[in-house]
């Protein structure tokens, strides 16, 4: 039970923090990660606060509905891994974070 985590806290600053350093070592490209990584983070984490028991095609859609376009479709793509990767992680998920070299362009 160790693994469980409160639901109705996230210490976003922790998170971004952790998720920082994954971006050092190379496990999530992007030209920058304050202006790529970042925001994706910050708003996966309040959605998860807002809807801790939901389910990711409706976290999704919040996603995409508060984030800007970021212009190529690919990026969509990215985004969904980024706010994916990072509920993963907020659920407990540990063993099925993979860390691919995921690029934002």
């Amino acid at each position: 039970m160790g693994n469980l985590r409160d639901r109705d806290f996230v210490d976003v600053v922790s998170e971004l923090s952790y998720w920082h350093e994954r971006f050092k070592h190379g496990s999530m490209m992007g030209g920058s990660f304050f202006d790529d990584c970042a925001p994706v983070i910050k708003v996966a984490c309040d959605i998860f606060v807002r809807h801790p028991h939901g389910i990711l095609k409706d976290w999704q859609s919040d996603l995409f509905m508060r984030l800007p376009a970021r212009g190529a479709e690919s990026n969509t793509g990215i985004t969904a891994q980024i706010a994916g990767l990072c509920w993963n992680r907020l659920n407990g998920n540990t063993r099925s974070i993979g860390y691919s070299s995921t690029s934002i362009q």
